[in-house]
């Protein structure tokens, strides 16, 4: 009976959770995955509105990041997926965090919600080094 009650009050948690933003650690970059190539992944700025997104050939910086062998992958339900998954978040927004080698530790696809509070807070521009 108890397991019961411990299996329902997790589902209604994972469904008030529903709408919630994932706390991402500090030094997170939010980009959108552009290409996936030899254990390299091409990302770009998210774009804030249709314009930009447009014009992203010219207006948003891009960068490449190698993966480590043991890249985590995480999907919008923040469940590992294997590594093979990244070709679907491609023209996706996501959430990446790095190794102290500046590779790509984790990868978090970002919810409608968490790309909205992402551009809102202007997260999804890079600023300058």
């Amino acid at each position: 009976m108890l397991w019961l009650f411990t299996v329902i009050t997790l589902v209604f948690s994972q469904l008030a959770n529903a709408d919630n933003i994932r706390s991402f650690p500090m030094h997170t970059i939010y980009a959108n995955i552009v290409k996936l190539d030899n254990a390299q992944l091409e990302i770009e700025e998210i774009p804030s509105n249709t314009a930009s997104s447009l014009l992203g050939m010219f207006l948003l910086k891009k960068q490449t990041l190698p993966l480590t062998p043991a890249t985590i992958v995480r999907n919008q339900q923040n469940n590992n997926q294997v590594q093979n998954s990244l070709t679907n978040l491609i023209n996706q927004p996501v959430a990446i965090q790095l190794d102290l080698q500046g590779r790509i530790w984790v990868v978090w696809w970002l919810t409608a919600n968490e790309t909205q509070w992402v551009i809102e807070h202007k997260y999804n521009i890079w600023q300058n080094d």
